[in-house]
């Protein structure tokens, strides 16, 4: 098997992460009610929406020259905010814009001059390459699903 250029294959990695994540919220996350400490598998898909959409924005913005896309707060209080503003949605809802989400992410990596150029800045002022952040999100929401399947089970 041929090997995958560096942003191919860190796109198919998160692209089969992301696949992985809506087959568990299709499956057992649909009714799960398993808590990571405060976050049941609804608010944890709530704020991948978020999440993918400010990384997509902020690779898009430095590729047409514009600044580091700016996270207003630390994780938890955007996390919160995300939560509230999707509260009254679906699941089939979030599903949707997870996916619209994604399919934006991908088009704006995709088109990146440079994934390592810095897109992101937290609230901290740390900031982050369309790279890492990418990575990031892989890893982020792999996580998130394992815990929540240790918490349905040990539940």
């Amino acid at each position: 098997m041929a090997t995958l250029p560096p942003d191919d294959a860190l796109l198919a990695d998160l692209d089969k992460v992301v696949r992985d994540t809506l087959a568990y919220f299709e499956g057992p996350g649909r009714a799960s009610k398993a808590r990571v400490d405060r976050w049941q598998a609804r608010d944890v898909l709530m704020h991948f929406i978020y999440f993918h959409d400010a990384t997509a924005w902020g690779i898009q913005s430095v590729a047409t020259g514009g600044p580091l896309w700016p996270v207003p707060g630390d994780s938890d209080t955007v996390n919160e905010v995300c939560r509230r503003l999707h509260e009254q949605e679906s699941l089939d809802e979030l599903l949707v814009q997870v996916r619209l989400a994604h399919a934006r992410l991908l088009r704006a990596a995709r088109g990146a001059p440079d994934l390592d150029t810095p897109c992101f800045r937290r609230a901290n002022g740390d900031t982050m390459t369309g790279r890492q952040r990418l990575e990031l999100l892989a890893r982020h929401w792999a996580e998130h699903v394992q815990e929540l399947r240790a918490a349905a089970k040990a539940g």
